[in-house]
């Protein structure tokens, strides 16, 4: 999941210029102040659900949730004027652009990212739109504790560390 979570903070950062700071969400909209800069994308692994595919494979359906958070104070409503209530509302650009990087993302060690949809939570300090995506992961399976037998000649079949 390692290459997972570099490929999804990469693309953000490359492809979404607008978003200012790119991280696992490890709760940093709940400090006060939230130690981010604005806008932000944090994301996590919410859930994992593997399958074993052989003796020592295994894949897995990943679920990936991307905070997008912004902290704005602009007006959206009717009455407003037109000028602020367009620049109120750029930050579903980013949001959208969030998305469109993301989607169909993928790597040597997880397949396709695809979207899933979006919560928005209600809060009246910062505007955070949850994305949900999915992806296939193939964990790199453990190494095999088998190791050839060393042994030749007429001592074959006695472990070298013990011949005498």
């Amino acid at each position: 999941m390692k290459a997972l979570f570099k490929s999804i903070r990469d693309t953000i950062a490359t492809k979404v210029t607008a978003i200012k700071w790119v991280d696992y969400d490890l709760g940093q909209l709940d400090a006060e102040p939230p130690p981010v800069s604005w806008p932000c994308a944090l994301f996590s692994f919410t859930s994992g659900d593997y399958t074993n595919i052989s003796p020592t494979n295994t894949e897995g359906v990943v679920q990936i949730e991307v905070a997008v958070g912004f902290r704005l104070r602009e007006r959206t409503h009717s009455k407003a004027d037109v000028t602020f209530s367009e620049q109120a509302l750029q930050h579903i650009d980013t949001v959208e652009a969030v998305r469109i990087a993301l989607t169909g993302l993928s790597g040597t060690s997880f397949a396709t990212l695809q979207y899933r949809g979006f919560q928005k939570d209600k809060r009246s300090d910062y505007r955070v739109w949850r994305l949900r995506f999915e992806c296939t992961d193939f964990p790199t399976p453990p190494e095999s504790p088998y190791q050839p037998w060393q042994g030749t000649g007429p001592d074959f079949c006695v472990h070298p560390d013990i011949i005498q």
